[in-house]
């Protein structure tokens, strides 16, 4: 009876939806490839340390990394989930997975240097704050003062960055939009509907925040990038919030979490 019930919800997500896509394809087993890549390049990116000093000013930088490493998983959730959801391998799908990789590799960079610059400069507050002024901490404040960034490359930086989250955000509602119009070949209930146009919807919202934060600094020049930075953590306020609204106001999983039949509305 346990293996049943535990056969059971390993076939369907804590909300209801039937997973689709359990046994991996080659798209997915690529992707897979692809995101395991992109976070080795966040690691031999950075020069091995030849000294204990180095050592202790590299690790400086471990925000920054905790931050990449962070987003990077995200956006492996987000994928994931789509495929576990959908199962889909159809070729718009397909075409909308490239760019999405490309775009992936492409922002390793930019997505390395920002953090790093940003996660070191946190640190380095913190630890003056403690009293800290040791040589690893004077020579981290040096390797920040190298960047020397100018107000027209900040802006640069800062747009570059919001560029490839858009674009990720937007290839993944579009993924989610062409699974909606797929809805009775995939044999979505209604449960499975609601929940991929909450998905849309969500996604359309967090390309909102890139876009912001870009708009910041075409208007009010790369000084505000810092005001810019600060948009970004509306990125988990909004989404968070956008779902507790919708869980509150869902018409099916305010009576049950576990619903699997339900019939799909006729267009």
């Amino acid at each position: 009876m346990l293996s049943k019930r535990f056969q059971q919800q390993k076939q369907i997500s804590g909300q209801g939806f039937r997973y689709r896509g359990l046994d991996p394809s080659r798209l997915e087993n690529l992707t897979d490839a692809v995101f395991a890549f992109s976070i080795t390049l966040l690691v031999i990116a950075s020069e091995v340390p030849k000294t204990f000093l180095e050592l202790q000013a590299s690790m400086y930088s471990f925000i920054g990394f905790i931050f990449c490493i962070m987003l990077l998983l995200g956006l492996w959730n987000n994928h994931s989930n789509f495929f576990m959801h959908y199962g889909m391998r159809d070729t718009f799908t397909k075409m909308l997975n490239f760019p999405f990789l490309f775009l992936l590799l492409f922002y390793i960079y930019p997505l390395k240097y920002l953090f790093s610059y940003v996660g070191t400069g946190i640190y380095v507050k913190i630890k003056l704050l403690l009293g800290d002024n040791s040589e690893a901490l004077r020579m981290a404040v040096a390797e920040i003062q190298q960047s020397n960034m100018n107000e027209a490359q900040w802006q640069d930086l800062t747009i570059r960055f919001g560029l490839g989250l858009f674009f990720l955000y937007l290839l993944l509602c579009i993924m989610h939009v062409n699974a909606l119009k797929k809805r009775e070949a995939l044999d979505l209930n209604a449960l499975e509907i609601y929940e991929t146009r909450t998905f849309i919807q969500a996604y359309a919202l967090l390309c909102m925040v890139p876009a912001l934060s870009m708009l910041t600094v075409l208007v009010l020049g790369g000084g505000y990038s810092d005001v810019a930075g600060f948009v970004y953590p509306l990125k988990g306020a909004t989404h968070m919030s956008y779902f507790i609204n919708q869980s509150y106001n869902h018409p099916i999983l305010s009576s049950t979490h576990h619903i699997i039949n339900l019939p799909t509305p006729r267009p």
